[in-house]
């Protein structure tokens, strides 16, 4: 089946799927596993919320603020990218003296803040449409999300694992160095690597196919 996909007005966390005049909400968020392994989108299924009142699907959806959002996401990963580029010559200033084990146990704490970060984000943005309408009251159904071109999977699997590698590679050379600068920009990278499932579902047109052609239960 054919589907458009549209979002959410200042909202990445959520897509809505318009197929065959019928409007769906999908919680690109929703599973634990489809934000670290973005790839499961295209592998797996997805739950997605029926949504019969056409004005609150108006009211979620937007042109332009949500690229305005995306943008910003975009620019503070440049400049970031940028600043890390400028302080290179410096970088020996930021390293400090200690153990490889004690890099271990400073860099613990740092993953828990990213991880703890990102999914209170997430919970904002899930009260925000909670604000407008609640998912777990409409009815639910179970989708396939087909690929447009195999050569998008290529192109993002490798984008993700280079993204992917160097991240493991730089939190690596900073339990040996126990440089703060590569450490501070490393997170930032990992950050910006959880936003990557938004990419497999991104605004245009795909194709779908129902689970079953039923509801759940």
């Amino acid at each position: 089946m054919n589907c458009e996909v549209q979002r959410l007005a200042k909202n990445i966390r959520y897509r809505i799927l318009i197929i065959n005049g019928e409007q769906y909400i999908l919680d690109m968020e929703r599973s634990f596993w489809k934000i670290i392994f973005p790839l499961l989108f295209w592998l797996a299924p997805s739950p997605v919320f029926k949504v019969e009142d056409h004005a609150i699907v108006e009211q979620l959806k937007t042109e332009k603020k949500e690229k305005a959002e995306s943008s910003l996401v975009i620019s503070l990963g440049g400049g970031g990218y940028a600043i890390g580029i400028l302080l290179t010559p410096l970088m020996d200033y930021f390293e400090i003296p200690s153990s490889p084990m004690v890099n271990i146990m400073l860099l613990i704490p740092v993953l828990i803040t990213i991880a703890l970060l990102y999914f209170s984000i997430s919970y904002k943005r899930k009260k925000k449409l909670e604000n407008v309408i609640k998912l777990e009251r409409l009815p639910q159904y179970v989708l396939w999300i087909r690929l447009s071109s195999m050569k998008l999977i290529f192109k993002f699997l490798a984008a993700y694992i280079f993204l992917l590698g160097f991240v493991l590679l730089s939190f690596l050379l900073y339990i040996q160095t126990g440089n703060v600068m590569v450490l501070i920009t490393t997170s930032g990278l990992l950050f910006l690597l959880l936003l990557a499932s938004r990419v497999t579902v991104d605004e245009g047109h795909t194709s779908v196919r129902f689970k079953g052609y039923k509801k759940v239960v």
